[in-house]
Order: C-alpha cells, then structure tokens, then sequence
C-alpha cells in the first residue's frame, strides 16, 4: 500500500454481535476534506476510532501514507501525523489554555514520524543546560502554539493564561483543535466539530476550516458532521455511512440529495431543498 493518504480497506468492527462498522472502505488524500455523514449509529465515531487506534477492527486494514496502522496503537499512529478530535470536548483543567497546547507538540520530543526514538540522554542534557538546539526546538514548538491559538482570532489568545477549565463550551472545542493544529498533523480528524455550537459560531468554524485548507493545502481534513449545509461548503467528497456500511460516496450535492440518503436520514422520500432545511446548521 503505497501514497500518501490515509486509506481504509474492509473495515468491520463488532460490539455484542452488532457491527457497528461493516465493511467500509474510504480514503482520504493528502490535500483534501471529506465529510462523514449519516444517521446516529450510523458507525461514524467508531470509524474515527479504528483509524486514529483508540479501538482496534476485527478485520480489514488500514494504511497510512502505505504505513499498516491498524495494529498499531493511538500514539504512534499520531506520531505518523494523525491528528483527533472528540465528540465530547476534551481539555486538561489543571493546565492553561497556553500549556494545553503545547501539549499537542511534546510528541516530537519522543520519536520522530520516522519511528526513530530520540536519544533521552542527549535531549535530558539540551534541557538541563539550555543547549542551542534544544533552545531551536523550544522556540520552534512555542511559534507553532502561538500560531494555532491566532488562528481563532480573538477567540483563544487574549486567554491563554487563563485556565482551559474555565472556558465556555465553544472555545473548549476551539482549543481542542488548537492543539490538534499545533502539532502540525498530516491529517486531522474532527468528529462533530460543531456540536453544541449556535449559528454564529458554527458560521466561524466553517470559515476556519476553509481557511485551513488555503493555509494548508497539504493537510488532509477528515469531518464528521450533523450540519449538512456546513458540509456542503467544506467538502470535496461525501461518505455516506448507514448501518456502518457506505451508502453512497460523492461530491456533496450529489451525494446529500440522492433519494436513498435522505430516506436514511429522514425515514422517508423528501425534496432536497427540505432535506436541507430540515439539517441547516
């Protein structure tokens, strides 16, 4: 398996006899985003937990830039350049929202994407004494924090000595993705981004993706999403999961009105302006 994109191949998951995931397959290329859409219990979390090694599949594969990873586990899959989001928001209270995202680049003091594990001694000692590559590697990590919390405007940074726990609930979602941006990912994987986020707010999420894919056009940008009119404007390609098989895979018009997607979403046949009022963000 060769190429750089995250490539899943027959995945089935099983929990008590239900597959929540039933053969699926996708991929998703450097540079591109593609939305995940579908009914609740669809199997779309739990397709995001097979690829970023939070839960494992009971068969089929999964490659990364031609790297087998569905064996591997969460952490050397996000040192590879995988990067995760949660359904729920997820913040460490004790910290900052400064230290929360600089969290998101302490992989890198461990192994490179590589594989190659860095020397403990020599990065103990560049730590103790202040040495200059150290100090480099420092500075380098603090410009990328810096960066990511500026991406959200006046959102995140005027906080950023602030603790994480006392931020609202948007801003919590916004510092999780901080962090995920901090470390510079390959691919970013965001499970329901917008949950819980009024109009407004979905609204500047929305121009933030599209502002991430011209700042990073090679960064492949994976999203689970309820908010169809949303998806219509971020992605170039639609995955339809029903009943943890793909539905349907298209470019988002043709995918978000086909008959038999809106049927599963709503249960029976509506025109495709209602299918879209009745999911506007």
């Amino acid at each position: 398996m060769t190429g750089e994109a995250i490539v899943v191949d027959n995945v089935s998951r099983v929990f008590g006899g239900l597959k929540a995931v039933d053969g699926a397959s996708l991929k998703l290329a450097r540079g591109e985003t593609v939305a995940i859409v579908g009914p609740n219990g669809a199997g779309k979390s739990t397709l995001i937990q097979l690829i970023s090694g939070v839960d494992r599949a009971d068969s089929g594969t999964i490659h990364v830039d031609g790297v087998r990873t569905d064996h591997l586990p969460p952490d050397r899959i996000a040192r590879l350049g995988v990067g995760r989001s949660f359904q729920t928001s997820r913040v460490f209270p004790a910290l900052t929202v400064w230290d929360s995202v600089l969290v998101g680049v302490q992989a890198g003091l461990i192994e490179t994407r590589s594989g190659r594990l860095i020397d403990p001694v020599t990065e103990s000692a560049g730590a103790l004494l202040g040495l200059p590559f150290w100090r480099r590697r420092v500075a380098a990590q603090e410009a990328a924090a810096e960066a990511a919390l500026k991406l959200f405007g006046d959102r995140l940074w005027p906080r950023r000595d602030q603790p994480a726990l006392g931020l609202s609930y948007a801003n919590r979602r916004r510092l999780e993705i901080a962090r995920l941006l901090a470390a510079e990912p390959r691919y970013l994987l965001l499970d329901e981004p917008s949950a819980g986020m009024n109009p407004t707010e979905t609204e500047e999420l929305t121009h933030l993706i599209l502002d991430l894919r011209r700042t990073h056009p090679d960064m492949g940008i994976l999203v689970i999403e309820h908010k169809l009119s949303m998806v219509r404007r971020i992605a170039d390609r639609v995955v339809v999961l029903n009943q943890g098989r793909v539905l349907i895979e298209d470019k988002p018009d043709h995918a978000l009105d086909h008959p038999e997607v809106v049927e599963a979403y709503l249960g029976r046949a509506r025109s495709g302006a209602n299918f879209q009022d009745a999911h506007h963000g």
